[in-house]
């Protein structure tokens, strides 16, 4: 397996390189929607009904209760938005995050045009 070290430094604790994260739209036809989340690729397939994250089936859209979009603060400079999909019985699974706004509100919203769920906004959480 090969990671790249943003990858792995990006997710640390106060995520000092939340800053050079992205969820971009790769590509969306008929058939679903593909994502670059920060290097993984998220994949929306409308015929199956999943969602596979660098190919491997993460969740069926049947599971999937929300798309949420949740804002976090890190002291008076950082701030950062976090997609994630809400599962039943609590769980959530993240998609990527981004301290561009507008792109996360625009992949949230392809999503739930690809999947039928709504999206939410969670309240944030100051670090």
């Amino acid at each position: 397996m090969r990671f790249r070290l943003k990858r792995i430094l990006a997710w640390m604790p106060g995520g000092f390189l939340v800053v050079f994260s992205r969820v971009e739209i790769e590509t969306e036809d008929e058939q679903g929607l593909v994502l670059d989340a920060d290097g993984w690729r998220v994949a929306f397939d409308k015929r199956s009904q999943v969602v596979a994250r660098s190919g491997r089936t993460v969740v069926s859209f049947s599971s999937v209760n929300s798309i949420d979009v949740k804002h976090f603060v890190n002291g008076k400079r950082m701030e950062w938005w976090v997609l994630s999909l809400a599962l039943r019985g609590g769980r959530r699974i993240t998609i990527g995050r981004s301290a561009n706004d507008a792109q996360v509100s625009i992949a949230a919203a392809h999503i739930a045009g690809v999947t039928g769920k709504p999206v939410r906004v969670v309240g944030g959480v100051g670090l």
